[in-house]
């Protein structure tokens, strides 16, 4: 997004002051400069159409142009201030309004920077929402032995709009069958590595099958039931997993519903990979957690190398190195009524032989009770950053 269109609101002229529009000009300036876009003021018929259709109050009396307009489009209603004109007693009428028809609103007010850090964070939730109404979402393969893992697709369709489908997992079989693989940075840098040529060659034409498959069906994101791949195929989905990731395809492993839908929604947010991992390891005295997976997007680690697929000891792995630093855990179900968010300080990542290859340790911010007590099934998504009030703000 470069621009942000505001509906400006003001009272009538002969009750308010003439330097109101050039005032307000101003403060929309600083408040573009603050932002990173230009924030400019439009008609209704182009406001309908933003994500966040945004109100701006510029002086009292603006309430009537208010009831006047603000049934063209959805809740929430976002009402931009300003500390002078009675901008703030103009929106506190319109919140009372609000109020008694039981609508969603928020004021915005205080520094320039504080309007645009809070603007920030709706600017992101609204276009991740606009974004997830027209996505698809495809699993090849169910869930299998994972019994709290699944998706209700009517109740998500339902909830934000996202569709999905389920195919057969013969289908990315006999696709795998035809071989071959678009090359790119990705798949030239894993072949850099050195691993077996030949079973690297394998793991990267799963990935060129995936490719193709969400091409065919118009898919936005994949989960793959990939420990049926180990009997069929002999190899792994964690090289094509963790490049899917990296290209901003959110790709779940083990036919995973629910963490495709959470890491779909995350990339929706944030813009960043999820690295899905199991909890292995829970320390209650120190609320730090154990996570580790065989695939890890290969845009998250500062370093990585090749291995073998931990449970089998066949294909191609990932074991990863990252630097200390902010990150973020989270998990939803179908309802989008119950999620987790947290912040946590990665503390290491390690190479213990007895786990899943990538590895890392987190002290949760929150505390560790939320996974021995409620955890949303096992498998959950971490990345880089901290974007809890984001995330917050999307369930809200």
């Amino acid at each position: 997004m470069s621009t942000l269109k505001v509906k400006f609101l003001m009272g009538p002229s002969d009750c308010n002051d003439e330097n109101i529009p050039s005032y307000s000009e101003n403060f929309l300036k600083e408040l573009s400069d603050a932002l990173g876009i230009s924030v400019i003021c439009a008609e209704m018929d182009e406001i309908v159409h933003e994500a966040l259709p945004v109100f701006f109050i510029a002086s009292g009396g603006a309430e009537e142009g208010f009831k006047a307009s603000y049934y063209l489009t959805d809740e929430p209603y976002v009402l931009l201030t300003t500390p002078s004109y009675n901008s703030l007693a103009a929106a506190m009428e319109i919140m009372g309004f609000l109020q008694e028809h039981n609508l969603k609103g928020e004021i915005l007010h205080g520094s320039i920077s504080r309007i645009a850090s809070r603007l920030k964070v709706l600017l992101q939730v609204s276009d991740a929402k606009k974004s997830l109404a027209k996505k698809r979402i495809g699993c090849f393969g169910e869930a299998g032995g994972l019994i709290a893992s699944d998706v209700d697709p009517k109740r998500l369709k339902d909830a934000i709009g996202t569709t999905m489908i389920q195919y057969q997992l013969s289908e990315l079989i006999d696709e795998y069958k035809k071989g071959g693989y678009i090359k790119n940075q990705y798949t030239e840098e894993l072949i850099k590595k050195g691993f077996n040529r030949e079973e690297t060659e394998k793991a990267l034409n799963v990935y060129g099958a995936l490719k193709r498959l969400i091409e065919k069906h118009d898919l936005d994101a994949v989960t793959v039931k990939c420990f049926d791949l180990l009997d069929t195929i002999y190899t792994t989905g964690c090289l094509a997993l963790a490049i899917l990731n990296a290209e901003k395809i959110p790709a779940a492993c083990e036919g995973d519903q629910k963490s495709l839908l959470s890491m779909t929604i995350l990339q929706a947010i944030t813009g960043e990979s999820g690295f899905m991992a199991n909890p292995c390891y829970i320390d209650p005295d120190t609320n730090e957690v154990t996570f580790a997976h065989c695939t890890i997007p290969i845009d998250i680690p500062d370093q990585y190398a090749l291995t073998t697929h931990f449970e089998s000891g066949i294909g191609v792995a990932i074991t990863s190195d990252l630097e200390k630093q902010k990150m973020t855990i989270f998990k939803c179900d179908d309802s989008l009524y119950r999620y987790y968010a947290d912040t946590a300080d990665l503390v290491e990542t390690m190479h213990h032989s007895d786990l899943c290859r990538s590895q890392m340790r987190l002290k949760v911010e929150g505390g560790i009770d939320y996974f021995l007590m409620e955890p949303i099934s096992n498998h959950h998504i971490i990345c880089k950053g901290d974007w809890k009030e984001a995330i917050d703000e999307f369930f809200a």
